[in-house]
């Protein structure tokens, strides 16, 4: 088994494969999940100590946004231009923007539907002395948020910008324009150029793989610095949110995911399995970029090709956030039940509509669903905005949930495009590791 958790072919080299306790205790998963137990110990017992280790998780964070950028460039130009042809970009685009729309929009429904039967605000305290001031909650930048300034930033004023801000968007905007001209060069001037894109790539991952044995460290970090800071008091004064913001996800995973896998012909199952480090360090550091890289690379493993992978992933991090969709609809009603607001259908269509143009708004901006639900919370003005400091008390669990459904929503978006698109994922692997049957629906393959 390599460093990423995948297993290695056979080789000549290795005398003997490794002991079972060996491979056991040398596992990533199994390291993350020991370091979490252990950061939510020690937050208990020593706090003050534990509030401090937010550092360890940023580091981490931070390594892997530094590759970030280039991996998506070089996946999206590979696996464009191995693809030789343009039709199949834009056939790969319009699925996935449709695909997100539908199913967040699902998600949203779902969550209205888990706040309104549960009512998880009743009986919960107005928090005290909380402003009723937006300001405090977002800065002024991430509050002037709407869909076509957000359209206006995608396309990058120069390259060097776009990998120097790390914008995702920015970055696949100019790979594709990339890929395009590369495809328009004679073969002597292409080939040298995808050679040096696959060769780079190879090292980019590797490199990847090197920063994951730091994964435990940030896994300790940012729980012991979680559970040091909020404690277990803020957590169970509102348990009932959570409760029900997880529970709503857990449904939605179960029933929406697990339909669209089961149309699909796939086992979600299976899929987690294969993705059950990458949720570890997801569940562990709140962040879903943190697994950015090596959710491309783990889609590549089970058979989806990298001009599908290349196009529906970095576009699923900014448009497809299952989880935000879910847990944000909660929220805005959580609130106006904690304060005694009473919503009507058409106020909470408002809130549907709104989040649908907001969310697409704070694509990309660090924090993208607390900015989107006080957004929402603002531009409806139906919940006292001094709500918001309730939410924000819990956000970080809420947030632990919301990542883990992000990447798995992805996951199956990435697979489902790639199932119906031409050539777009390998059938004998796709049926080994995730059981794939072939379909009548399918798409066929090209020759």
């Amino acid at each position: 088994m390599d460093i990423l958790g995948t297993e290695s072919l056979p080789s000549t080299a290795q005398a003997r494969p490794k002991p079972r306790w060996l491979q056991l205790i040398t596992s990533t998963s199994l390291q993350v999940l020991v370091a979490a137990i252990a950061a939510a110990v020690f937050g208990i017992t020593a706090p003050h100590y534990a509030a401090g280790l937010q550092p360890l998780a940023t580091v981490f964070i931070s390594l892997v946004q530094l590759v970030i950028a280039p991996i998506v460039f070089l996946v999206i130009v590979t696996g464009i231009v191995t693809a030789g042809e343009l039709k199949s970009v834009g056939r790969i685009a319009l699925k996935t923007l449709l695909y997100f729309e539908i199913v967040t929009t699902i998600g949203m429904l779902l969550g209205l539907a888990a706040v309104n039967l549960l009512h998880p605000g009743r009986g919960v305290h107005k928090p005290a002395h909380a402003s009723d001031q937006l300001s405090t909650y977002v800065s002024a930048d991430q509050h002037n948020t709407s869909l076509t300034g957000f359209l206006a930033k995608m396309v990058p004023s120069n390259a060097v910008g776009a990998f120097a801000t790390g914008g995702v968007l920015q970055v696949l905007i100019f790979a594709v324009l990339f890929a395009i001209a590369v495809l328009g060069l004679p073969k002597t001037v292409s080939e040298p150029i995808i050679r040096g894109c696959t060769t780079l790539s190879t090292v980019f991952f590797r490199m990847i793989a090197v920063i994951m044995l730091f994964a435990p460290i940030g896994t300790f970090g940012a729980v012991a610095s979680t559970v040091g800071k909020n404690g277990s008091q803020t957590l169970t004064a509102l348990v009932k949110l959570v409760l029900v913001s997880v529970l709503a996800l857990l449904v939605f995973i179960a029933l929406v995911l697990g339909l669209v896998a089961r149309l699909a012909g796939f086992s979600l199952l299976r899929l987690i399995r294969v993705l059950r480090k990458e949720l570890l360090v997801v569940l562990g550091t709140a962040s879903s970029e943190a697994v950015v890289p090596q959710l491309m690379e783990r889609l590549e493993s089970v058979g989806c090709r990298r001009k599908v992978i290349g196009l529906v992933v970095p576009a699923g991090f900014s448009f497809n956030l299952d989880g935000v969709a879910v847990v944000v609809p909660i929220c805005v009603i959580f609130i106006g039940q904690v304060y005694g607001v009473p919503m009507t259908l058409t106020d909470q269509l408002t809130v549907f509509a709104l989040f649908l143009v907001l969310s697409k708004g704070t694509a990309g901006i660090s924090g993208s669903a607390f900015v989107t639900l006080a957004n929402t919370v603002a531009a409806t003005a139906l919940v006292p905005i001094a709500g918001l400091a309730l939410v924000l008390s819990v956000d970080r669990f809420l947030s632990m949930a919301r990542a883990a459904t992000n990447v798995l929503g992805n996951a199956v978006a990435t697979v489902v495009v790639a199932r119906f698109e031409p050539d777009g994922i390998d059938r004998g692997v796709a049926a080994r590791v995730l059981g794939m049957t072939p379909g009548k629906t399918c798409v066929p393959e090209q020759p």
